[in-house]
């Protein structure tokens, strides 16, 4: 019914745009995908990498992904990319924390990895989502209040996803903003090679579009836009500021050893 009804003449236009720019998020998707393993698979110290972000990011991704499967009326491309990105979340979690369970408390042992630095990035990290959370978390909790007294829901479970993603949604904002206060309490940026940069800056317009092309819900649209003023104003801090290849950036990884860079 939906190519039916892009084919009509009026729309054709749209339908041809639409299949354009939905093989480049798939194409951008991709890249991103391949070049993630590779770092990961190919990486022997994983020093520079926040276990906490690359977890975060793999509930975040799941729950997001339940929530537009359950409003349904979300474009099929949507949804391969969202599933595509929590499969690589958790070939991540397990490869950063090589579980191992064992028959002895406490059943299952995984590796740390701390350094000076990643302690330093973490008070920061620890500080930015403390403040932030005290004022939009409270702001989410009674939304859910709201929204289950003056919304219908097809049961609690559609309620309960719904409030989970319009934490999640937030929950991602707030996630991003503490690198930019990292960055500025260092005055430095994370090293983002030009090649993942690119597929970033692209993605973004790509995701611009989709918001306003591809069915999606009204919130995950509105994310598009969050992630628009987030990348703006780090396209301004890698401007003023130097750049840092033993720092990790937003994904929770660094892309040169410390001891690399003593070398």
């Amino acid at each position: 019914d939906e190519i039916r009804y892009f084919l009509q003449d009026e729309r054709l236009y749209r339908f041809a745009l639409t299949n354009i720019i939905s093989s480049l998020h798939m194409w951008f998707d991709y890249l991103a995908f391949r070049d993630e393993v590779k770092f990961y698979k190919g990486r022997q110290n994983l020093s520079g990498v926040s276990t906490s972000t690359v977890i975060t990011r793999m509930m975040c991704s799941l729950i997001i992904l339940l929530y537009l499967i359950d409003g349904g009326g979300t474009s099929w491309v949507i949804l391969v990319s969202l599933f595509s990105s929590f499969a690589v979340e958790v070939w991540k979690v397990l490869k950063i924390l090589q579980p191992r369970f064992t028959l002895t408390y406490p059943f299952v042992t995984i590796r740390q990895i701390s350094s000076k630095q990643e302690h330093q990035t973490a008070e920061y990290d620890r500080i930015a989502c403390r403040n932030l959370s005290m004022v939009l978390y409270p702001l989410v909790f009674c939304w859910s209040v709201y929204a289950l007294k003056h919304y219908e829901y097809k049961s609690v479970y559609s309620w309960f996803i719904s409030n989970l993603a319009n934490a999640v949604y937030m929950f991602g904002f707030i996630c991003l903003c503490p690198q930019l206060y990292v960055n500025y309490r260092m005055k430095s940026v994370a090293h983002l090679p030009w090649k993942v940069f690119m597929y970033k800056m692209f993605s973004t317009f790509v995701d611009d579009a989709f918001a306003w092309l591809i069915e999606m819900p009204l919130k995950h649209r509105l994310m598009t836009l969050r992630d628009d003023v987030v990348f703006l104003m780090f396209l301004v801090q890698v401007y003023l500021y130097r750049v840092d290849k033993t720092r990790s950036n937003e994904f929770g990884y660094s892309y040169q050893d410390e001891s690399g860079k003593d070398e």
